[in-house]
């Protein structure tokens, strides 16, 4: 069934009906003439300030200082990282396992949609891909803890925990990592160093090893 439009007329007289009578008209509209002060509406061009701005620090040297306090402060902390909070010298040896086993919160597929692990689903990454190396975790501001290091006597890693890692890689000729951000410390709930993560069948066992450092002038009482 066909639908019937309103006429031209039927809508003018809607509109005549619904609008405020209240409105005046274009007609009868009064010219209230300019009171005060006035200004001609104009925006700066915001890259044109920028620009004359930059202009203005390159010739005064601002910029290069700028540049130069840039560059000090990431070459600082590449040198030397902020260290994770929280790690104190091992006392005693203390072992523990750890389960890297994660829940999958949602399902994982592939780009082409093809279901790897289903939501609920408990994937233990050690069951797939062992641990090649230990992983020795250290204060490196100690001595005798990057000693103890660089004397393990297996494939390792040696991650520091605070230190100078750039400085120690040129003194030993051994590369040294750093947790920045302290996330694997956080994971593995490490408190004290140096501490050994080693695989122990689908877990990992960490080992907190208390080290001789009475000569060491880091050392904390």
């Amino acid at each position: 069934m066909r639908r019937a439009f309103p006429t031209v007329p039927a809508v003018v007289m809607l509109l005549a009906v619904t609008l405020p009578v209240g409105i005046p008209s274009a007609a009868s509209a009064k010219d209230l003439g300019v009171r005060g002060a006035t200004w001609s509406v104009a925006e700066p061009d915001l890259l044109a300030e920028i620009e004359t701005r930059l202009l203005e620090m390159q010739r005064s040297g601002a910029l290069a200082r700028l540049q130069a306090e840039a560059r000090e402060r990431a070459r600082s902390r590449l040198e030397e990282p902020e260290p994770v909070p929280g790690i104190a010298p091992a006392r005693e040896e203390r072992s523990r396992t750890f389960d890297p086993a994660i829940v999958v919160e949602r399902d994982i597929r592939t780009p082409d949609g093809t279901l790897i692990a289903a939501a609920g689903t408990r994937v233990d990454p050690l069951e797939r891909v062992g641990l090649t190396r230990d992983l020795l975790f250290v204060d490196g501001r100690r001595d005798a803890e990057i000693a103890w290091a660089l004397g393990h006597g297996r494939p390792a890693k040696i991650v520091l925990l605070a230190g100078r890692p750039l400085e120690l890689m040129r003194r030993h000729g051994h590369p040294f990592f750093f947790d920045s951000g302290g996330w694997l410390a956080a994971r593995f709930g490490l408190h004290f160093t140096p501490a050994l993560v080693e695989q122990d069948g689908t877990r990992l066992r960490i080992t907190e090893i208390p080290v001789d450092d009475r000569d060491d002038p880091e050392r904390e009482e």
